[in-house]
């Protein structure tokens, strides 16, 4: 860990960290108890985010005050969260989404999106989509991987080019 904030602290500024991921995937995947490739072929250093989760998966979110719960979609739009703990699908790949400020982190949003399949008379039909820029850690615990994805601004991610 030493190892990281020295390379960060004497790297150059305005020098990209490293070739930046970009990560698509819809979830629940398609094959039960699995994570999709994108997820699985996911390696430390900055990544570009684009998240689906799907019902029946159900997110938890961190509230500012620190207390969690599942994501309530009253309307559709973005939702304030501290964290947001993604259902992989698998229960060896373990994804933890830290969105930072709306002020420093204008890319990173976490949203209720209209999705009219999933409609029904309990439910305005949507999915929630988390995107934007983030740095991967990983964290090894016994026969699992778990993702830690910390806020960078846009620009590290060479968003808008």
């Amino acid at each position: 860990m030493r190892a990281l904030i020295l390379a960060l602290v004497l790297w150059p500024a305005g020098t990209a960290l490293a070739d930046v991921q970009k990560v698509v995937a819809n979830l629940p995947e398609d094959v039960e108890f699995e994570a999709p490739a994108a997820l699985q072929d996911m390696a430390e250093g900055p990544v570009w985010l684009d998240l689906t989760v799907a019902p029946p998966l159900d997110p938890s979110v961190q509230q500012e005050d620190g207390s969690w719960s599942g994501i309530v979609c009253d309307s559709h739009g973005e939702v304030s969260a501290k964290s947001v703990s993604v259902p992989t699908g698998s229960n060896h790949l373990l994804l933890d989404i830290r969105p930072g400020s709306p002020e420093r982190h204008a890319a990173n949003m976490v949203s209720c999106n209209y999705a009219p399949q999933y409609s029904d008379e309990t439910s305005l039909g949507q999915v929630i989509r988390i995107k934007g820029c983030y740095f991967a850690n990983s964290v090894s615990i016994p026969t699992a991987i778990q993702w830690i994805l910390n806020p960078l601004p846009a620009s590290d991610c060479n968003a808008g080019n």
